[in-house]
């Protein structure tokens, strides 16, 4: 069931909002009666799934095509999007890649490619809506940030020391900005995802998928919608004395 709430004349920014956990934050902000601007590196399917969110839920939602770890294109983007919706109230800074390979054959190629979207494209999309809410006084804006349980745990089976130290790193940078943010104010926090079926991990071994299940107190994978309600609630005010923070949505998974 999912929770229930009201974003009714809100523009939400999400980054890689047109796949994976991003869709499904999309689709329930849309049913929650936002306006969705959608962020997307390369995917080509992306104008027309804000199309078809648009559509089926009668709302404005708009893809932007943009590099989140080029600064400076992130910036003219933000302004675009204020721009074309008037002001934007929330940012879900989603968007995230992994390379899936033993350390010894990393390579800065790979390092580049994971740090530049996951770390480097986290901080610039949150100080870009950071800059336009303190130019236009906006008080109430909320940032959430994906990262993931794997910031604190080193995942069996999985060798991705860069993807679970970017994600380490950007549970750092949120605290750092939360601080930092609280005068002007804006709230950051972080969405903590456990094991979630998307069409990259449903791609893998179903006997590695099976034993990563028992892994889980609740012997199972997220369902992307799942990861939907703690997002939600952090956008929400709600949430209005929550920052800081970050918040495990992994059935019970860090808790052993």
């Amino acid at each position: 069931m999912s929770v229930k709430f009201d974003f009714t004349g809100h523009t939400i920014i999400v980054t890689g909002g047109n796949r994976g956990i991003g869709y499904a934050i999309s689709e329930e902000l849309a049913k929650s009666g936002a306006n969705l601007a959608i962020i997307y590196r390369s995917a080509k399917d992306a104008p027309e799934v804000a199309a078809s969110l648009a559509k089926k839920y009668n709302t404005k939602v708009q893809a932007w095509q943009c590099d989140v770890g080029n600064q400076e294109l992130v910036k003219k983007t933000f302004k675009e999007i204020k721009d074309e919706f008037g002001s934007f109230e929330g940012l879900v800074a989603n968007a995230g890649v992994s390379v899936v390979k033993p350390a010894v054959e990393l390579t800065q190629k790979d390092f580049d490619y994971v740090y530049g979207a996951n770390t480097a494209g986290v901080f610039f999309t949150c100080t870009a809506a950071a800059l336009i809410w303190k130019e236009t006084g906006y008080k109430k804006g909320s940032i959430v940030i994906n990262s993931s349980m794997s910031r604190a745990i080193v995942n069996r089976g999985i060798d991705q020391a860069f993807y679970n130290s970017s994600k380490a790193a950007v549970s750092q940078i949120a605290k750092q900005l939360a601080v930092e943010f609280a005068s002007i104010p804006i709230r950051v926090n972080c969405l903590c995802p456990g094991y979630v079926k998307t069409d990259q991990t449903q791609g893998m071994d179903p006997k590695f998928l099976e034993w990563q299940n028992d892994l889980v107190p609740l012997k199972r994978f997220s369902e992307p919608h799942e990861q939907t309600g703690m997002t939600l609630l952090l956008l929400s005010e709600n949430a209005s004395y929550m920052t800081g923070q970050d918040y495990n949505v992994d059935g019970g998974a860090v808790a052993w």
